[in-house]
């Protein structure tokens, strides 16, 4: 099951950008390059657990990122998400359910 994308207005999509600068700095998320430094870097909002597993613009998914590591992360799972559940939920540690 797939849900619908929304499209943000651009009084909201600048909302986001501003509240998010304030929340995690003026930096991109994945590689920490800062966009006033890089002004042809341009930065997109990213979903950090992708939008088909936790679709809507909940802020606290939201993070900003340089167009380039948005598109290399795609819709995968961040790496140190992935790290972080492998190290909680290991199989050995797992109980059957009776």
């Amino acid at each position: 099951m797939s849900a619908a994308r929304v499209n943000l207005s651009g009084e909201e999509r600048t909302f986001l950008h501003c509240y998010l600068k304030g929340r995690d700095g003026k930096r991109c998320f994945y590689c920490a390059r800062n966009f006033k430094k890089r002004p042809l870097r341009r930065k997109t909002l990213d979903h950090y657990i992708p939008h088909r597993i936790w679709p809507g613009w909940n802020v606290p998914n939201l993070v900003l990122a340089c167009e380039r590591c948005n598109l290399a992360k795609g819709d995968r799972l961040p790496w140190p998400l992935v790290w972080l559940l492998l190290t909680v939920y290991r199989p050995e540690n797992w109980e059957l359910a009776a």
